[in-house]
């Protein structure tokens, strides 16, 4: 299975390198790209405030890239979006505490069959900057590429203008790095513990929409559902939904939630076998909503 998963990675690589050297000509009129830089900051300071509260401090920063090129039957389009946000609460020998990190590269190269058909290669690559702790600030639960995901998939598009996509890949792989020592050796988001990777092969789905709802307002959604053939009831579930609101030329602000459900990573909840009084934890969904009124840049 690992060989097989392996053969497919090097397929969609030299699929997209096939795109990038050959399919692609030099004249730049196919192509279009962009950036948009966010960045947020705020500051709270109180000093003998009979209302009550803390002094606080919160650095947020979101940046997205995107370079895509279409030409008759070929389009290929990739993007980076990173985000990472800081808050620090009480006196300033409080420490800061992350809010926001992840980094998510994607890239889809697809050559239409028919109108609206077309077959795809896609790559997804997600992961985050720097360690993050436990709710009691004394563990670190999470590094950069512990854990990694790269999600390579071969498969059906359905295309609709630039707004709607949706693709099934009966040819995927998912791969979990967790490359950090301690989280390995303790069998962390699914890995057996020791090592440092797992490769599932499963079947995937992935659909995005993108539209201006109103004036100004854009809302955004993209949804991955993947499910190892070995588990074939087990859906991991990856719901990224944004509203971007442009108040004017230089200032933006945006409403963001993400939704996961991944059977390999556990949650707190303890569940209790009433016959045995053994316990376990149970995977559970993961909820994280963000909204950002700051200074917008775009390119």
């Amino acid at each position: 299975m690992k060989i097989i998963t392996s053969i497919l990675f090097l397929l969609i690589l030299s699929s997209s390198v096939f795109a990038q050297n050959d399919s692609i000509p030099s004249d730049t009129t196919y192509w279009s790209k962009g950036a948009v830089l966010n960045l947020n900051f705020s500051q709270v300071n109180l000093t003998n405030w009979n209302g009550g509260g803390k002094s606080s401090i919160s650095i947020a920063g979101l940046t997205n890239f995107n370079i895509n090129y279409q030409k008759d039957k070929d389009a290929w389009d990739n993007r980076l979006d990173m985000a990472y946000g800081l808050l620090r609460q009480g006196d300033s020998e409080q420490p800061f505490v992350k809010t926001d990190d992840n980094i998510i590269l994607t890239s889809r190269y697809s050559r239409q069959l028919r109108k609206r058909i077309f077959v795809s290669s896609i790559l997804d690559f997600r992961t985050q900057f720097t360690e993050g702790l436990n709710e009691e600030g004394n563990q670190v639960i999470s590094r950069f590429m512990a854990p990694g995901f790269l999600l390579a998939n071969i498969g059906i598009t359905y295309r609709y203008k630039k707004i709607f996509t949706a693709t099934i890949s009966p040819i995927s792989s998912k791969t979990t790095f967790v490359t950090d020592d301690s989280l390995s050796a303790a069998g962390a988001y699914g890995v057996n513990p020791g090592e440092t990777y797992r490769i599932q092969a499963g079947l995937n789905f992935s659909s995005s929409f993108q539209k201006d709802i109103w004036d100004n307002v854009n809302l955004s959604t993209n949804l991955n559902l993947f499910s190892d053939y070995e588990k074939i009831g087990n859906i991991d579930v990856n719901w990224e939904t944004a509203l971007n609101f442009k108040i004017n030329k230089f200032l933006s602000a945006s409403y963001s939630t993400q939704l996961i459900y991944d059977n390999d990573i556990k949650s707190k909840e303890i569940i209790v076998n009433e016959t045995t009084g053994e316990t376990r934890n149970v995977a559970g969904i993961q909820f994280k909503s963000v909204m950002n009124i700051g200074l917008n840049i775009k390119i």
